[in-house]
């Protein structure tokens, strides 16, 4: 079972060696927000750590992703949000 103590600065630490670009300021309660071109990744917290995943493509089509909090070990790339997101014809 993955941990719910795991800090903002962790997950941060984590989306950034993953390849994502982390976002400051603007997110919603403080989530924690990992961007990669149109790929959107948004980690939501609770007062025990973080509760959920959304992941989000904002281009044509567009596709939405989302989960319980699975712990950083188990939060995806960008590489792998873009083929879970692809759309083909």
């Amino acid at each position: 079972m993955a941990s719910r103590g795991e800090s903002r600065a962790e997950v941060r630490g984590e989306l950034a060696r993953l390849g994502w670009e982390v976002r400051e300021g603007g997110a919603p309660s403080g989530a924690v927000i990992g961007a990669h071109g149109k790929y959107y990744l948004m980690v939501s917290f609770g007062d025990d750590g973080p509760t959920s995943v959304i992941i989000s493509y904002v281009g044509r089509g567009g596709g939405l992703l989302s989960r319980g909090w699975p712990g950083v070990e188990r939060l995806p790339s960008p590489r792998n949000v873009v083929k879970a997101l692809s759309h083909r014809p």
